[in-house]
């Protein structure tokens, strides 16, 4: 019976999209998709073990930056100060393939700084002003996605929340429960524990969690928040994408 955990070697906060319930009955398929932290720790069996369960495509959603172990300037040095420190993609083995396709737009200064101010960064609470506002970089992800071979591993850095994002626009596109959305998304820092361990890094999940409540708000009300009113299909056709598109991001989690 398969499970949604991941217990790949060396990868972290690792979990399938599958097993999940949809709004108009039955659950989402199995090894379609699969949400991880970044994969510096995946071993060469952690690796042919998720080849052996089909998946044949690995999406980076880091900056260019976050993958050199040497900054090329000290505004680059600056952007990584506060995020785990940079590693290389990961090696992958024969006949899986890997594309980096950064989410962030990190020209879109003014967008950010409102993100910012109105307490969203770090949060849920910055999906849907991105789906709705900056959807560029999420329109070429998810195009990416779509025309991808085999199951899909995407990652950001630990997982969270450029991972959440694309996880919420793929779950939503595909009907899946508001409450099972947001449920999926709050089991990343517990998920993340073991993986902070091993960096030997800060885990700032308790700051996040303080600044949710500072506006009223847990991990899993910030998700339903951005869910409530929210229609994946007509905000993503308008950001760009086309229905054949749309339709094979939904379907490969349909069966």
């Amino acid at each position: 019976m398969p499970t949604r955990k991941l217990h790949w070697d060396g990868f972290y906060n690792a979990r399938d999209l599958g097993g999940l319930p949809l709004a108009t009955g039955g659950e989402t398929k199995y090894k379609a998709y699969a949400r991880s932290a970044d994969l510096r720790f995946a071993t060469p069996e952690g690796l042919d073990a998720a080849y052996r369960d089909g998946f044949r495509t690995v999406v980076d959603l880091r900056n260019g930056f976050e993958t050199r172990t040497v900054p090329r300037s000290p505004e680059e040095a600056e952007a990584n100060s506060f995020r785990v420190p940079p590693v290389p993609e990961a090696e992958l083995p024969e006949g899986m393939f890997g594309v980096r396709v950064p989410l962030d737009d990190t020209h879109h200064l003014e967008f950010w700084r409102r993100m910012h101010e109105e307490g969203r960064l770090g949060s849920p609470r910055y999906f849907g002003p991105v789906l709705q506002e900056s959807s560029g970089r999420v329109v070429e992800v998810l195009r990416a996605i779509a025309a991808a071979p085999g199951g899909i591993i995407y990652h950001c850095a630990v997982g969270r929340d450029r991972t959440g994002l694309v996880t919420f626009a793929l779950l939503s596109l595909a009907g899946v429960e508001p409450g099972a959305i947001a449920e999926d998304y709050a089991r990343t820092p517990a998920e993340l524990v073991k993986f902070y361990e091993r960096l030997e890094f800060p885990d700032n999940s308790h700051r996040i969690l303080e600044n949710l409540e500072k506006t009223g708000h847990t991990l899993e009300s910030a998700v339903l928040e951005q869910a409530e009113g929210f229609d994946a299909w007509t905000t993503l056709r308008k950001a760009g994408l086309t229905d054949a598109e749309l339709e094979t991001l939904a379907g490969r989690l349909l069966g």
